[in-house]
């Protein structure tokens, strides 16, 4: 048998082998598309929210977003603007719009107006404009996308006035109410019968206002049930025997009240008018007890006062230039109204000597010696006068006002010159005196001539050292002032206000006979010391001169309208140092003064225009009686 030969052996087929890498590589490319595809999907569902949110971002621009509302009023697609309008009609009608309220068969209406209800309308739109807008991104996303499926409606905010509110309920309160029966005695032409309690039916006043405010901004007719609560006696008492034994006592005879050489006598009726009664616990049982009632006796028991009343008076300082000491107060007196009904009380259930004394209680003052002391008002901090002649009325001015300026600060407390003296009116005592009107122009006002005090109490402040809050400087010159160191006080507008920095009060203290004026600032003194520099002037335009014509002057005559003054301006510059080199006040403090130029004005005859007056040289200045 012949051999295979190598040829043959090698074309013989052996064992095959399956062929797995195209498989493999099939089910990778599937798996490429499978994801392809799924993030085709996904690109394109973040495309279209993307593209949705930018449509509705554009839409909504600026707008309330669809399905929001305020109060049940839908502000969908409105700007902020239109928003407002439209909720500001709705409110307007719905002030007008009463809330019911309902009992059984009584009704009673009460408007929003009716409780000063203000609505806050911007507060609603922004809360409106804000549900897509007020939190980040994903949030505010996810509150667009809730929005084109549920509504949201928010409520509305606003205020009232409680004491309004009030009234209204008590005025239902009172209306609807029945409240309860205390136990008690009915006393009839001497004959006693007790008087059982009972309970009441009352408004629950405070759950009453609650509701109300909750309702009050519905915008939109609403109808309440008044809450009801039982109203229980405040006076119940199982043993009446000792308050019918007493009251049979009380009621046998007159009382009598004295005070000193007066006296006031109660008859039985008036007695039994002003009896009461509470319940006592007396061994382990409650027991009805009869009294005098001073609420009921208050008519007379205020005659009585004011007969043993007497104010107190309150320590007072006073000083002789250098130093300040305290003058004693003086205690009051008034009428112990409670101690009195008692003692009364305690008259009527006796058989024999029924009077009793009106019980009166010394009063201490508001600010006795002891206090004064502890203010630390001893020595002078610093000091100014100022004398100035004006006419009666001016100076009338002045001396009142010195005598209104005088005052006591805390540390820490600011003084206010303009509230401190208070409205100038003549039923203060001002009168019409020269003062600066308009642009230089001297015309009598209320008050004319004021501003010489505060000058001079601006001085004494600035000497003593005390923060200067606010000061300002006459619109015209005056040379009877410290250069540089005027103050002016216009009310309600230009003021001279100053702080007490020190840790003790201050005590402010003027005088004046409306020509000389002086006032002085006490405390304790912390040794700061007060310095300053004064710049010297610097002039500007020099005064022009105006001449008006005036037909009813005869030739050769002429009337000054104005005196005017050149411009000049400087400032004074102060440091206030402690004994330690501290410089208070944050360093030093430059005070600037500045005069416009304002025009001379006369009046002369058309028929001759020579009396014109020449002007001024620079820096040269004009007496007048304003200041």
């Amino acid at each position: 048998m012949a051999a295979a030969s190598d040829h043959d052996v090698s074309q013989s087929p052996g064992p095959s082998r399956p062929r797995r890498r195209p498989r493999r590589r099939l089910r990778a490319l599937r798996q490429v598309r499978v994801r392809l595809r799924t993030l085709l999907w996904v690109g394109g569902v973040v495309a279209a929210i993307l593209l949705a949110l930018v449509v509705d971002s554009a839409i909504y621009n600026n707008k309330v977003h669809a399905g929001v509302s305020v109060a049940g009023v839908n502000l969908g697609g409105l700007t902020r603007d239109e928003a407002a309008a439209t909720l500001a009609r709705y409110v307007v009608d719905a002030e007008k719009t009463p809330i019911k309220l309902v009992s059984g068969d009584k009704t009673f209406d009460i408007t929003p107006g009716d409780v000063g209800a203000k609505v806050d309308v911007t507060a609603a739109v922004s809360a409106a404009m804000d549900v897509t807008r007020g939190s980040n991104f994903v949030v505010d996303t996810v509150r667009r996308f809730k929005l084109y499926f549920s509504d949201t409606d928010l409520t509305l905010t606003g205020t009232f006035d409680p004491e309004k509110m009030d009234s209204q309920v008590v005025l239902v309160a009172k209306q609807l109410g029945v409240p309860a029966v205390p136990m008690g005695l009915a006393i009839n032409d001497g004959a006693i019968e007790v008087v059982e309690g009972q309970e009441g039916n009352v408004v629950d006043q405070r759950a009453l206002s609650e509701q109300l405010g909750k309702v009050l901004f519905s915008l939109g007719a609403v109808e309440l049930e008044i809450p009801m609560m039982v109203d229980e006696p405040d006076v119940q008492a199982e043993n009446t025997e000792k308050a019918v034994a007493d009251a049979r006592v009380m009621i046998s005879a007159r009382v009598t009240l004295t005070r000193g050489e007066r006296s006031w006598t109660l008859t039985p009726d008036d007695i039994a008018a002003y009896m009461d009664f509470a319940s006592e616990t007396r061994d382990g049982e409650s027991t009805l007890v009869a009294y005098l009632s001073a609420s009921k006796m208050s008519p007379l028991l205020s005659e009585v006062a004011d007969l043993a009343a007497k104010a107190p008076v309150n320590a007072t300082f006073k000083s002789d230039g250098n130093k300040a000491w305290v003058v004693r107060g003086q205690m009051g007196r008034a009428l112990d109204a409670e101690a009195t009904v008692e003692a009364l009380t305690a008259a009527a259930l006796k058989t024999s000597g029924r009077t009793a004394k009106a019980v009166v209680v010394e009063v201490e003052p508001e600010l006795t010696a002891k206090k004064a002391e502890a203010m630390g008002i001893k020595e002078r901090l610093g000091g100014w006068m100022v004398e100035h002649w004006g006419v009666e009325e001016r100076q009338q001015n002045v001396r009142i006002t010195t005598k209104y300026a005088d005052a006591i600060i805390p540390p820490g407390g600011i003084y206010n010159f303009d509230r401190q003296i208070g409205p100038r009116t003549e039923e203060r005592g001002f009168m019409l005196a020269p003062g600066i009107v308009g642009e230089g122009n001297l015309e009598d006002v209320l008050g004319g001539g004021i501003c010489q005090v505060a000058t001079t109490l601006f001085n004494a402040v600035f000497v003593a050292g005390l923060e200067i809050v606010e000061r300002h400087n006459h619109s015209l010159y005056f040379s009877h002032y410290p250069a540089g160191r005027d103050a002016t006080v216009t009310a309600g507008a230009k003021n001279f206000q100053f702080r007490n920095d020190t840790d003790h009060y201050v005590w402010v203290h003027g005088s004046s006979d409306g020509i000389t004026t002086r006032f002085n600032v006490y405390g304790t003194d912390d040794g700061r010391k007060s310095e300053f520099t004064f710049s010297g002037w610097t002039y500007g335009d020099e005064r022009t001169v105006e001449t008006v014509l005036d037909a009813s002057l005869s030739p050769g005559t002429s009337v000054l309208q104005r005196a005017g003054q050149s411009a000049r301006s400087c400032t004074v510059t102060r440091i206030v140092t402690m004994p330690d080199g501290t410089v208070l006040h944050k360093g030093p403090e430059i005070y600037g003064s500045s005069y416009e130029m304002i025009t001379r004005i006369i009046e002369v005859s058309p028929f001759d225009t020579t009396a014109a007056s020449p002007t001024t040289t620079p820096g040269s200045t004009t007496s007048t009686t304003g200041g």
